[in-house]
């Protein structure tokens, strides 16, 4: 009954808002040829596509409503799994606001945390960041590192798929791994994550390496990253068989939470001296929704 009024007086909005999308026939596909399948590649994000986002909102509100019992939490996550997982990434709009009418104008990448959890989703990382395609993460092509930026600025992730220094191996037969000297060379993912995020990543599986910016966004939509110095370009190695099992912005002052409300995927701890988010580990990934929030230095039950 709840979502059923909740649909009632979300569809009344739209319609008072004269937004149209009711009538909307267009395909993620359509709404995207350019972008598709590699919308997740570029040196800046996109940006929100607002239009798409609030067709996703009556998407997801269209699926809960006719695709099984209320509140039912299989037709729920598979509801999400389509909603966070491939339609709000298509429109660029996971770390932006809810545009719908009757929303509460919250980050999306926050109600999908409270959704995972309140319908003890299988699939976490409907609410990752996705640098290995532009849709779903499939756990057989990519590599998750858990992400804790306690930093004030935007992490942007470059990949290096290089596998042989090809100069040596030509010139010398010499075996190297191989490198990314220019940023073309690079597959750089426009999914940044902003400041006081706690997120997992994926990264293709033939990764070579990654090297993560720290960037300021500036007034023309563009960012600045900063290239050496203490906030320079952090390398982190793995393989097709290791990788590290989180990435952790150094803490500072402007690390300190006091409410869930500041910390991005996670939750505040206030055990800690001074108060600081909780981070992100592989357990969040493993396990089930229900979990996604909880302590990440205690034993599941």
């Amino acid at each position: 009954m709840e979502v059923l009024w909740l649909g009632i007086l979300l569809l009344v909005g739209l319609l008072l808002r004269g937004a149209g999308v009711l009538g909307q026939k267009d395909t993620l596909a359509k709404m995207y040829p350019a972008q598709s399948p590699y919308n997740f590649v570029g040196i800046y994000p996109p940006g929100c596509d607002t239009n798409a986002a609030q067709q996703c909102e009556y998407n997801l509100l269209n699926c809960q409503l006719f695709s099984g019992p209320a509140n039912d939490p299989v037709s729920a996550c598979k509801c999400g799994r389509t909603y966070y997982g491939e339609c709000l990434r298509l429109a660029g709009c996971s770390f932006a606001e809810e545009v719908g009418a009757l929303t509460l104008h919250q980050i999306y990448t926050k109600t999908c945390v409270d959704f995972i959890v309140k319908y003890d989703c299988p699939d976490t990382l409907i609410c990752a960041v996705n640098c290995a395609s532009s849709t779903q993460i499939d756990k057989k092509t990519a590599k998750i590192i858990p992400f804790n930026n306690y930093g004030k600025y935007f992490l942007r992730v470059r990949i290096c798929r290089k596998k042989l220094n090809d100069p040596r191996f030509a010139q010398y037969a010499m075996v190297q791994t191989g490198y990314c000297s220019d940023i073309s060379d690079y597959q750089v993912c426009n999914r940044y994550i902003p400041p006081n995020t706690y997120t997992p990543l994926a990264i293709p599986f033939d990764t070579t390496y990654v090297d993560v910016d720290s960037c300021i966004p500036l007034s023309d939509g563009t960012y600045y990253c900063f290239g050496a110095g203490e906030f320079g370009p952090q390398r982190i190695f793995g393989n097709e068989v290791i990788w590290p099992t989180s990435y952790d912005v150094k803490k500072t002052n402007a690390s300190i939470c006091s409410t869930d409300s500041d910390c991005l995927g996670s939750v505040c701890n206030l055990s800690f001296q001074p108060h600081t988010c909780d981070p992100k580990s592989i357990k969040h990934i493993e396990n089930s929704g229900r979990y996604y929030l909880s302590s990440p230095f205690s034993a599941i039950t």
